[in-house]
């Protein structure tokens, strides 16, 4: 009898540990990641691309390249359900009390399909294409405000960089020429656009002009490869040849929309892997390295 009543003892014990690994396995006591701190909380990479913030930023969907603020506590990124989707919606968290917030679609979004949030270097406004035009909010003591289009001649266009002197560089077709156009900005307006790169899009480019990232597309045995660029300001103000930003980086042939961190240590860009494209990064020195 005692040795009865000590085997239910026993087993009535064990029932919660069983419930317990059984609940994990099942992913009911499992807890979402905790995604804290400057980059989510990611370990920084090194030389060797790596998927960022998974089940944040990167996801089952087509996940576009972010752009932080200069603060490190806000960030604007692209999503659609499909690289085949048109849904594309630019999503906006920010970093409260060292936790980032749910992504929401951005305030200045108008439901249309949108594209390319790119922070100014001051962080005081935000650039992005609706349709074939380019837009910005501005940052207002309420929040961004309501999306305007840039003025003309720089109005046409996808993909806008800011510079720090409020020059734009933007992807276009003008002319008959498509590639990566530059538009200065004096006396409160921009100037007739310039090509910087034939046969390129998507830039980003360094707040002083120093340097452009962009993407090159071509095709290779059929099919449409994609590979990420660099190209650097001579002291004449013309532009070196575009220089590939090496194996490692352009590992798949599918490479796209480059961006540096604002604080110049990471290079972020869009990959696809088995058919999911995710945002990756890796250390900014692979720029240096190709200068």
């Amino acid at each position: 009898m005692g040795y009865n009543v000590e085997m239910k003892r026993t087993t009535l014990a064990c029932i919660p540990l069983i419930l317990l690994i059984v609940g994990i396995s099942n992913g009911q006591a499992s807890r979402p990641p905790d995604f804290s701190g400057p980059y989510f909380g990611q370990a920084p990479p090194g030389a060797v691309p790596q998927r960022f913030a998974p089940g944040f930023v990167s996801t089952a969907g087509y996940d576009l390249t972010p752009t932080f603020s200069p603060g490190l506590d806000e960030v604007f990124f692209g999503r659609r359900a499909s690289e085949e989707g048109s849904d594309n919606k630019i999503y906006y968290s920010r970093m409260t009390r060292g936790r980032w917030e749910e992504p929401v679609p951005a305030a200045f979004s108008s439901g249309a399909a949108e594209y390319e949030a790119q922070f100014s270097p001051d962080g005081g406004r935000v650039y992005f294409n609706r349709g074939k035009m380019i837009f910005f909010s501005q940052r207002t003591e309420a929040g961004w405000s309501e999306a305007r289009p840039v003025a003309a001649p720089a109005d046409e266009g996808m993909c806008a960089a800011p510079a720090r002197n409020g020059t734009l560089y933007f992807t276009a077709a003008r002319n008959k020429v498509y590639g990566i156009f530059r538009s200065g900005y004096d006396g409160g307006r921009y100037l007739e656009p310039e090509i910087v790169v034939r046969m390129a899009a998507h830039p980003w480019v360094a707040p002083d002009e120093s340097f452009l990232v962009f993407d090159k597309y071509a095709f290779a045995g059929g099919a449409q490869t994609s590979k990420l660029y660099a190209s650097f300001r001579r002291t004449d103000g013309s532009w070196s040849d575009p220089v590939e930003l090496g194996k490692d980086i352009n590992a798949t042939g599918t490479e796209l929309i480059p961006k540096i961190s604002p604080d110049g240590k990471y290079l972020f860009f869009q990959r696809k892997i088995d058919g999911n494209t995710d945002v990756y990064w890796v250390d900014a020195k692979v720029i240096e390295a190709v200068r």
